[in-house]
C-alpha cells in the first residue's frame, strides 16, 4: 500500500477523522499516488462525502474523479472479500471487473444525467473468495458533485440481500416437496414427486440421482435421476462392491451414514442445469433420519457451482433429503400395510373354508354321539341308574350344544363364502314367531323375569326361511336372557308400512356407547360385561344380521348402558326384494335347524339355583378329615362344575362358584387349599380372579390351577406367567386333572412347612438388613436430590467437618472449576456470596440447623469473572437411625433471567395501573366536565332556532343548525369515550343470561333509527352464555347501528344476527346488506377513531368497533369481519360457551 509523505498527515487526520479500520488506512494511504492527488488539495466537497461515507454504519462504497477511484467504509469491507487487501484507491472498474458489465451502465448513466438509479434483490456473481459466487444486493447509486456543482463522482448504498433470497428460494423447494410427496403412496410417486419438485427448481440442485436398495444382498440400484441422463454419461446403474464408490463415495455413506463431498471436475459432459456451467461437487448424503442406523438408500445432490457449501446449505440438503426419507419411509409403510390387508384378506377367506369344512365333518361323529345316548336314555337298553341317568343327561346336553355350536359355524362359513341357500315360502311369521318366543317362557320364569309377547297379525304372508328365522329369533332371545339379570324381556311383532318388524327388547345390562359399532361383528365379545355366562362363540349376533340382510332386511339396535337394549329387525313385505329362483326352491345343502330345546336348555343352566350345588358329601372310604383337601372350583359352566366337583369329591372336599367374583367372596370366608378357575367368566375372570389372589398377602402363595379352552404353548406360558401354578387345556381326562390336584396339594402342604421354617430365620435376618437399608435410603436420598438438581450446582455439606463437595454446573454458577472452589462453608460465604447476603445467608444456615427442616434460599453471587448471579439453594437434610443431622445435600439453580423477567413484568404492570389511572381521570372529565357545556351549547342552539329563526336570515339559521349538529356529534364522541374507558375498569362477575335480553334491549334502543330507515332485523336462534348483560347489549348496538348506518342510498337496511355451537364456543355473526368494506380495512377498523368514510356522508366517533373489540376481548372471545364491496358485511365474534 502507498503511504503518504509526512506533509499531507496533518489534513489526512482532519479529512480521515475516526477509529475505523478503513479511516486508519485511508489516513495510512499515500494519495499523491492516485489522481486525486494529497487530500488537502481535494474539494471540499469530496472531503465531506468521505467524512459522511466514514462516519455511517450503514454499507457504502464511492468513486470520485475520471480515474474513478474507489472508497468504502467499514460496514462494505465484508463484500470486499480478498480484495480488501488492494481496493482502496484503486480504479473502480478493476474493483468490480467481473460484473462491470452489469453495474458500469449504471454508473455512467448516473455521472452522465444526474439521475439516481435503483436496484432491489439484483443478481451479481463477484470474485470475491476467489470464484464467482452467486450474490444479490438491493442498492441505490446517487450522483456527487463537486464544489462547482459538476457531477464528478457516485455514492453507493447498499444492502446484500444474498442468505434471504437464497434461503427463501431453498424454503419453497422444501414446501413444494412437502406438497408433492405429501399424498404419494408408493416410492415411485415420491421418486416423481421429487422428479417434479427439482425440474420447478433446480437452482440448489442442478441434478441429483437417489439409489435404493433392493434383493436379500441390498444391492444399491440407481431408482431415480433427475436432472441428467445416467446412460448417456455412462454413470453405473448398480453400485456392486468396491464398485459403489465409483464415481462417488455411494457404497461408503450407505454403510456408515456418514455424508461425503465427491469432486466431479474430471467427469466429463456434465449437465449445467440452469447456470451456465456443470457442478463441480456434489454431496453424497444417506436416506436415514435422525436416530436411525440403517441407511434407507442414498441421495447424490450436485450442488449449486456459485455457492459455497457452507452450513447453511448442509443444513438446506440435510432438511430436503429427510423430507424424501420420510416420504419413502410413508409409502413403503403404506405399501407393507396394503400388502398385509391382503394378506389378511386371504387369511380370512382360508379360515372361512376351514371352519366350513371342519364344521360339515363335525357332524357326522356328533350324529354318531347323539343316537346311542338318545337311544340310553329312552331306556332301549335297560334301566338306568340315577347316577347313570345324570351323567348320560350331561353328556347329552354338551353334544347338543356341540352340535348347535357346529351348526352356527357351518350356516355362518356358507354366508361369507357366499353358498348360503335361502328357500324363501309365505309364512305366517306372527304364528311361527309367538311359537318360537313361547319357548322361552319357562326360562324366563324361572329366572325371575316378566316376560311379555305380543304379536300382531300382518296383512299378508311374509316370504322367508323358516330354518333362518328360527335362527334369528331364537339367538335375540337368548342374548336377552344372558345379558338380562333382573328385569324384564319383551317381545313384540307387528306391521309398519310395508315391514313386518320384530323388536326384542331387555331391560339388560345394555351395551357401551362405544361397541355399538363393533357389536355385529364376527367373533367380537364385549370385554367385560356382565352376564348369566361368558360362553359363546360371538357370532350369534353377527349370523343373525347376516341372515336379515340375505332376506333384504336390515337389524337396528338401541341401547344404553345400565338401561337394557332393544334390537329391531325390519323384514320387507312381498317378495320382489327376493330372488326369483330361491322363492319356494328346493334345498341342496343339508340343514343346520336344531329346533328351540338346545337354546333353552343351555340357558336353563346359566340359572344361579343350578350353579350353586352345596359341598358334595363325603363318600364311603374317603380319606381322613385331615388329609382332606380344600378345593374350590370357579366355572360359569355348571356341567363342568358337577363334572369336576363330583370327580374329585372322593378325595377332596369341593365348594363351586360361577365367577371370579363369587370365588373371591368364597376365599374371604374360608381360605382353600386350592383354586381350580376357568379363564372366560362373567363379572370377574380367571385372570381376575389370579390377579387379585396374587394381590393379596393372605392369598399370595394360594396354589392356582388355571382351566381354558385355548390350546397351545401360547395361551399356557400366558397363563404360567399371569401366576397361575398349572394350566390345563380343555378337554382334559379325569386321571390328568386328580394327578394335577393331587400334586399340588402336597406342594402346599411342602410350601406351608418351607413358610414356617422361613419365618424363623427371618427375625435373624432383619436386623442386618436393617442396617443395609439405611445406608441404601441415605444413598437414594442423595441421588434423588442429585437428579433433581440436574442443570445446577450439586453440593454435598457435612457439618461435623465443615467440608463441602461440589458436582454439577459448577463453573457455570462460580465461574470456579469444582477443585478450585473452597472447602469449608465460612470460606464459600465469604468468596462466593454478595457482601449485602452474607449475613442472611448464615442466619438461615443457623436456623435450619436448629430446626433440622429443609430450606430454600435465594441470594446472589458473585463469580470469579465479577459479574453477578440470582441463585436459589434448596437443601435437604440427611439423617442417620437416631434423627442426627448427618450431611446436607442439596443446588443451587441460577435464576438471573427468571428475576430480570420478573422485574420487567412488575414494572409494566405498574406503567398499566398509571395508564389505567390517567384513562379513568379522562373518563371522569369527559362525563362531567364535558358533557354539561356540550349539552348547554346544543340546548340553548336549540331555544334559539325555535324561538328566533322566524327572525333569522337562512344564512344565520343555517349556523344554528351547524351549532347544533357540532354539538350533537361532540356529544356522541364523549359518550362513545366514556364508555370506551369504562370498559378498563373491572367488569362484575359475570352471570348465565339468555343472548335475547342484550339483542332486543338494544333494539329497544334503537327503535327510532329502525322505523326512520325502514330496517328489519331477524334474530335466529340465540344460546344462553356467561357475561355482563350490559356491555354484550352495548356490543349487538354498535353493531346493528353500525349496519344500519352503512346502508345503500334508498335501499332499506337487512340485519341478520345468527349463532352456531364450534367446540366449546359459540360463533356469533352479525351480517348487512350494506357498502361492505375493503379487505384492506379489515383489521384497521377495529383501531380507535378509525373513520373509513367523511364525516359529511356518514356521522359517528370512530369508537363504535373498537368498542365492540374491547367488550369481545373482555369475554374471551375474538372478533373479525368479511366482507365485499356494495354486497355487505358479516361481523363475527366468538363467546365462550361454559362457565368462566
Amino acid at each position: 500500500m502507498p503511504h503518504p509523505a509526512p506533509s499531507d498527515q496533518n489534513a489526512a487526520r482532519e479529512i480521515f477523522a475516526g477509529t475505523g479500520e478503513m479511516s486508519a488506512r485511508m489516513r495510512a494511504f499515500d494519495w499523491s499516488k492516485t489522481p486525486l492527488g494529497p487530500p488537502d488539495t481535494w474539494p471540499q466537497s469530496l472531503k465531506t462525502t468521505v467524512r459522511i461515507l466514514l462516519t455511517s454504519r450503514f454499507a457504502m462504497w464511492m468513486l470520485w474523479g475520471e480515474g474513478l477511484t474507489f472508497f468504502c467504509n467499514d460496514a462494505y469491507r465484508p463484500t470486499l472479500g480478498v480484495k480488501e487487501a488492494w481496493a482502496l484507491g484503486s480504479p473502480s472498474d478493476r474493483v468490480w471487473a467481473e460484473i462491470w458489465d452489469d453495474i458500469g451502465p449504471r454508473i455512467q448513466h448516473v455521472l452522465e444525467t444526474g439521475e439516481a438509479t435503483w436496484d432491489e434483490d439484483l443478481r451479481l456473481f463477484l470474485e470475491r473468495s476467489g470464484y464467482p459466487e452467486e450474490t444479490y444486493h438491493t442498492f441505490s447509486y446517487s450522483p456527487l458533485a463537486d464544489d462547482r456543482g459538476h457531477i464528478t463522482g457516485m455514492l453507493c448504498v447498499v444492502t446484500e440481500e444474498s442468505e434471504r433470497v437464497v434461503g427463501e428460494r431453498r424454503l419453497r423447494m422444501l414446501r413444494d416437496l412437502a406438497a408433492r410427496s405429501g399424498e404419494a403412496r408408493t416410492p415411485a410417486e415420491v421418486l416423481a414427486a421429487l422428479r417434479a419438485c427439482l425440474e420447478a427448481e433446480a437452482h440448489d440442485l442442478p441434478f441429483a440421482l437417489v439409489y435404493l436398495p433392493e434383493g436379500e444382498e441390498e444391492e444399491l440400484q440407481l431408482a431415480a435421476a433427475v436432472g441428467l441422463d445416467p446412460e448417456r454419461l455412462g454413470l453405473p446403474l448398480r453400485m456392486l462392491g468396491a464398485a459403489g464408490d465409483a464415481p462417488w463415495p455411494v457404497q461408503a455413506v450407505f454403510n456408515d451414514l456418514v455424508p461425503r463431498v465427491a469432486d466431479l471436475s474430471a467427469l466429463p459432459d456434465l449437465p449445467t442445469g440452469p447456470w451456465d456451467r456443470p457442478p463441480i461437487q456434489a454431496l453424497v448424503l444417506p436416506l436415514a433420519q435422525a436416530g436411525q442406523t440403517r441407511a434407507a438408500g442414498v441421495f447424490v445432490a450436485a450442488l449449486n457451482p456459485y455457492r459455497p457449501l457452507d452450513e447453511d446449505y448442509r443444513g438446506f440438503l440435510g432438511l430436503f433429503v429427510g423430507q424424501v426419507t420420510a416420504a419413502l419411509k410413508g409409502a413403503n409403510a403404506y405399501e407393507e400395510e396394503r400388502r398385509r390387508a391382503e394378506a389378511l384378506a386371504e387369511l380370512d377367506r382360508a379360515k372361512t373354508a376351514f371352519f366350513a369344512n371342519a364344521s360339515h365333518e363335525l357332524r357326522t361323529p356328533l350324529t354318531l354321539m347323539l343316537g346311542p345316548l338318545e337311544d340310553l336314555l329312552t331306556g332301549d337298553a335297560g334301566p338306568l341308574t340315577a347316577r347313570q341317568q345324570e351323567v348320560l343327561e350331561m353328556a347329552h346336553r354338551g353334544s347338543l350344544r356341540l352340535l348347535r355350536l357346529v351348526n352356527t359355524l357351518l350356516d355362518f362359513s356358507r354366508l361369507e363364502a357366499g353358498r348360503a341357500q335361502a328357500s324363501y315360502v309365505p309364512t305366517d311369521l306372527a304364528t311361527v314367531t309367538a311359537d318360537l318366543a313361547s319357548s322361552f317362557r319357562s326360562a324366563m320364569e324361572r329366572a325371575g323375569l316378566r316376560y311379555g309377547v305380543e304379536v300382531s297379525p300382518l296383512s299378508e304372508p311374509v316370504y322367508v326361511d323358516p330354518e333362518m328365522w328360527e335362527k334369528v329369533v331364537l339367538n335375540l332371545l337368548s342374548n336377552a336372557f344372558k345379558f338380562t339379570l333382573s328385569g324384564e324381556v319383551a317381545v313384540t311383532l307387528a306391521q309398519e308400512g310395508r315391514e313386518a318388524v320384530l323388536r326384542v327388547r331387555d331391560s339388560g345390562v345394555g351395551i357401551p356407547a362405544a361397541e355399538l359399532g363393533r357389536l355385529f361383528e364376527r367373533f367380537h365379545r364385549v370385554e367385560g360385561q356382565r352376564g348369566r355366562s361368558f360362553e359363546g362363540t360371538g357370532i350369534g349376533l353377527a349370523l343373525v344380521r347376516e341372515i336379515v340382510a340375505l332376506h333384504g332386511g336390515r337389524v337396528e339396535v338401541q341401547s344404553a348402558e345400565g338401561q337394557g337394549t332393544t334390537f329391531t329387525v325390519r323384514l320387507p313385505l312381498g317378495s320382489a326384494h327376493l330372488p326369483p329362483e330361491r322363492l319356494g326352491a328346493e334345498r341342496t345343502l343339508s340343514s343346520t335347524a336344531t329346533g328351540a330345546l338346545p337354546y333353552v336348555e343351555e340357558a336353563l343352566r346359566w340359572l344361579p339355583g343350578e350353579a350353586r350345588p352345596e359341598t358334595l358329601a363325603e363318600p364311603e372310604g374317603a380319606p381322613l378329615p385331615g388329609e382332606r383337601g380344600q378345593v374350590l372350583l370357579v366355572d360359569d359352566n355348571a356341567d363342568l362344575r358337577d363334572y369336576i366337583a363330583r370327580l374329585l369329591a372322593p378325595q377332596h372336599d369341593v365348594r363351586v362358584v360361577p365367577d371370579g367374583q363369587a370365588a373371591l367372596e368364597a376365599v374371604a370366608e374360608a381360605l382353600p387349599d386350592l383354586v381350580i378357575t376357568d379363564v372366560m367368566m362373567p363379572r370377574l375372570d380367571g385372570f381376575g380372579l389370579l390377579r387379585a389372589l396374587r394381590e393379596n398377602p393372605r392369598t399370595r402363595e394360594l396354589p392356582v390351577i388355571m382351566l381354558s379352552a385355548r390350546a397351545g404353548e401360547e395361551a399356557r406360558v400366558q397363563g404360567l406367567m399371569a401366576g397361575a401354578d398349572d394350566y390345563l387345556v380343555k378337554p382334559f381326562s379325569a386321571r390328568e386333572l386328580l394327578a394335577k390336584v393331587g400334586a399340588h396339594l402336597a406342594l402346599a402342604r411342602l410350601r406351608r412347612e418351607a413358610l414356617a421354617r422361613e419365618q424363623a430365620y427371618s427375625a435373624e435376618l432383619e436386623a442386618r438388613v436393617a442396617e443395609r437399608a439405611r445406608e441404601v435410603v441415605q444413598w437414594r436420598d442423595r441421588y434423588e436430590v442429585a437428579v433433581r438438581g440436574a442443570g445446577a450446582l450439586i453440593y454435598d455439606w457435612d457439618p461435623a467437618t465443615n467440608g463441602i463437595l461440589y458436582s454439577g454446573a459448577v463453573e457455570h454458577i462460580t465461574g470456579y472449576r469444582a477443585d478450585e472452589l473452597p472447602g469449608r462453608l465460612e470460606d464459600w460465604t465469604e468468596r462466593l456470596i454478595h457482601p449485602e447476603d452474607r449475613a442472611a445467608f448464615a442466619h438461615e444456615i443457623e436456623r435450619v440447623l436448629a430446626t433440622g427442616e429443609a430450606f430454600q434460599l435465594g441470594f446472589r453471587v458473585v463469580r470469579r469473572d465479577g459479574t453477578v448471579l440470582d441463585v436459589e439453594d434448596d437443601g435437604y437434610f440427611m439423617r442417620d437411625e437416631a434423627g442426627r443431622v448427618r450431611h446436607m445435600v442439596g443446588f443451587v439453580r441460577d435464576v438471573t433471567e427468571r428475576k430480570r423477567a420478573e422485574t420487567a413484568l412488575r414494572q409494566a404492570n405498574e406503567e398499566l395501573s398509571r395508564s389505567n389511572a390517567e384513562l379513568e381521570r379522562f373518563a371522569y372529565i369527559a362525563s362531567h366536565d364535558l358533557q354539561e357545556p356540550i349539552r348547554t351549547v346544543g340546548s340553548f342552539a336549540g331555544l334559539l332556532a325555535r324561538r328566533y329563526g322566524d327572525v333569522l336570515d337562512e344564512r344565520g339559521r343555517q349556523y344554528l343548525h351547524t351549532v347544533e349538529l357540532g354539538a350533537l356529534r361532540m356529544k356522541t364522541l364523549v359518550d362513545d369515550l366514556l364508555v370506551f374507558s369504562r370498559l378498563n375498569a373491572a367488569h362484575p362477575p359475570f352471570q348465565l343470561l339468555d343472548l335475547n335480553v342484550p339483542v332486543h334491549e338494544a333494539l329497544a334502543r334503537l327503535d327510532m333509527t329502525l322505523q326512520e330507515t325502514g330496517a328489519r332485523v331477524t334474530v335466529g336462534d340465540l344460546p344462553t352464555v356467561y357475561g355482563d348483560p350490559s356491555r354484550l347489549a352495548q356490543l349487538f348496538q354498535n353493531l346493528i347501528a353500525n349496519a344500519v348506518k352503512f346502508r345503500h342510498e334508498g335501499v332499506p337496511p337487512e340485519v341478520t344476527i345468527g349463532a352456531a355451537r364450534a367446540g366449546n364456543l359459540w360463533h356469533f355473526t352479525v351480517s348487512d346488506n350494506g357498502i361492505g368494506i375493503e379487505q384492506a380495512y379489515f383489521t384497521r377498523i377495529f383501531e380507535m377513531f378509525q373513520r373509513l368514510h367523511s364525516r359529511d356522508r356518514y356521522e359517528g366517533s370512530g369508537l363504535g368497533l373498537a368498542i365492540c373489540q374491547k367488550i369481545v376481548a373482555q369475554h374471551g372471545g375474538q372478533m373479525w369481519v368479511e366482507s365485499t364491496p356494495g354486497a355487505g358485511s358479516t361481523f363475527h365474534f366468538t363467546l365462550s360457551g361454559g362457565a368462566p
